[in-house]
């Protein structure tokens, strides 16, 4: 994730610094200035690396994933900082459906006879986020966005515990595009690195009194592709 992140930001900088010089009767920060909503619409996929922890203290790791698209709606507002530099501010809501990520069964614990299974569903994604912003047109612009993404998270399956909330660092690169009467279009894409979640007492019978006490442990990365349109006031 260090390497995709590091390729990110040297894109996004150099991308920056290239336009940066831009004459400004070629761009024209201004055109973008003002607060805006949008909806959009996103593809993304998600590889979780986990360690399955038995009764025993005996751990094996294992890999999961799957895909999980989501449409929603963004605010913000665009903030001008020269003739061609503009930093974008915004807040992205992803839907609340609950879309399945993952399936896993990482083992059967012999010592119950439990079958461990689970399937992991997230839903009401959120992420704010900041996007430095060069106009390389009267129209156009590229950016760079860097925010932070949470997003409920759910086991269903022979799981008693409960999984902690996806949380995690979000970053990106995209286009936009604006007309004359305020309407926009952006592509981006990027990826999303979560924190550490951990799932207890897997393998139990479902009732509270003889949970089981197995563990598993994921470390989820998220690559996406996403597309909005908007209008700028």
């Amino acid at each position: 994730m260090k390497k995709l992140r590091n390729k990110i930001c040297s894109y996004a900088i150099a991308l920056l610094v290239s336009f940066g010089f831009a004459s400004p009767t070629l761009a024209g920060s201004s055109d973008f200035s003002g607060v805006w909503v949008a909806a959009h619409a996103e593809m993304n996929v998600v590889a979780i690396q986990g360690t399955f922890t038995d009764t025993d203290g005996n751990a094996s790791q294992g890999t999961a994933g799957g895909f999980a698209p989501t449409a929603g709606y963004e605010v913000g507002f665009n903030v001008p900082l020269g003739d061609t530099f503009f930093v974008t501010l915004g807040y992205a809501y992803g839907g609340g459906d609950s879309a399945e990520i993952a399936t896993a069964k990482p083992a059967n614990d012999g010592s119950q006879g439990n079958d461990v299974s689970a399937t992991l569903h997230a839903s009401d994604p959120n992420w704010y986020y900041i996007a430095p912003s060069i106009s390389i047109f009267d129209n156009s612009a590229i950016y760079v966005k860097l925010g932070q993404y949470e997003a409920d998270l759910k086991a269903i399956g022979n799981v008693v515990g409960s999984p902690n909330n996806m949380q995690g660092d979000l970053w990106g690169i995209g286009t936009t595009s604006i007309s004359s009467n305020g309407l926009f279009f952006k592509t981006e894409a990027g990826a999303i690195q979560m924190d550490r979640f951990e799932i207890i007492n897997i393998g139990g019978t479902g009732d509270s009194d003889a949970p089981g006490t197995n563990t598993v442990e994921g470390n989820p990365l998220v690559g996406y592709g996403h597309v909005s349109v908007g209008y700028k006031f």
